[in-house]
């Protein structure tokens, strides 16, 4: 439970701190929030193939840790100032929400705005 309310701190946080998607940031914040909540540094995310990632969901994560570990890299994405890798961490952000969605049977409205911007800035 306890983890859970940080990681709602830390989302908040980084919604709270960034108010434009366009703008780059530095992303030793973001690699101190994967090392945070989620045992791992930045750089293991961003060098994971899709099926890399998903095996290492399945097997280290609980599925209540899947849908913040998407947001931040979503968020990660949209504040990433280069180009590819923005592309790589906004897809597996999609990869994750989808299969968070898939597993739990469950859905929020606001999971769809999230893919749709994520969408958006895939174009």
């Amino acid at each position: 439970m306890n983890w859970m309310n940080e990681i709602g701190k830390y989302l908040r946080l980084i919604t709270d701190r960034y108010s434009a998607f366009d703008k780059s940031e530095d992303a030793d914040f973001f690699d101190q929030g994967y090392r945070d909540f989620f045992g791992k540094d930045r750089s293991f995310f961003l060098g994971l193939s899709d099926e890399d990632l998903m095996a290492y969901i399945r097997a280290d994560l609980e599925v209540e840790q899947l849908r913040p570990l998407g947001l931040v890299m979503m968020q990660d994405g949209l504040h990433s100032g280069q180009r590819s890798e923005q592309q790589n961490l906004l897809i597996k952000a999609r990869l994750i929400l989808d299969y968070v969605m898939k597993e739990t049977s469950s859905f929020a409205f606001e999971d769809y705005g999230y893919l749709s911007t994520i969408d958006a800035k895939l174009k």
